[in-house]
């Protein structure tokens, strides 16, 4: 399981809070703090991303230097909510990691028409998103994803950033992740 820090400090405070409320609150509710507690457990064991890339990889990766003849697809994850939950992203349904808050995958793609699908860990197939992009050779584009919350389940939303500039910018605070 790949926590940060900040998703530990949370969870052990839930876990502290919890303990102590137990005796200030009838038990019924002690009791429906535990199947909460076990989803939230669960949720957060079906975090599997990809290995981190070194400082150095995400500082190379930001320059945004296309190979010849190739062009760059990066995919994002920047906003707060839900950001602790894995994100998992397949690209043309060969290549695929997961991404958290502020992490990005990065690949290097023929010209042409690509496909990024999109998921929740613990989201179900409906709630998955495609997304098509068309890149020429040279060029780097950023797709910044965010969650469109519904009553059950959060679904994917795609920005397109064409900008090399604002992507760099939008990039910076995010780490690399590689594709598994």
């Amino acid at each position: 399981m790949k926590m940060t820090p900040l998703g530990w400090s949370l969870f052990i405070l839930i876990l502290v809070v919890g303990l102590f409320f137990r005796h200030l609150l009838p038990l019924y509710v002690v009791w429906l703090l535990v199947p909460l507690t076990v989803w939230l457990l669960i949720i957060l064991l079906r975090n599997k991303s990809g290995p981190i890339a070194t400082a150095d990889e995400t500082t190379d990766a930001m320059l945004m230097n296309v190979p010849p003849g190739k062009a760059r697809i990066y995919v994002m994850r920047k906003e707060f909510a839900s950001g602790q939950q894995g994100m998992n992203i397949t690209l043309n349904g060969q290549i695929e990691s997961q991404i958290r808050t502020k992490f990005f995958l990065m690949a290097d793609v023929e010209p042409g028409v690509h496909q990024v699908k999109a998921k929740m860990s613990s989201g179900s197939e409906s709630a998955a998103r495609v997304h098509r992009v068309k890149v020429k050779a040279g060029e780097a584009i950023l797709l910044d994803i965010n969650l469109i919350f519904g009553v059950i389940q959060g679904t994917p939303e795609f920005t397109e950033i064409r900008d090399s500039s604002q992507a760099v910018q939008m990039l910076q605070n995010c780490r690399l992740v590689h594709w598994k």
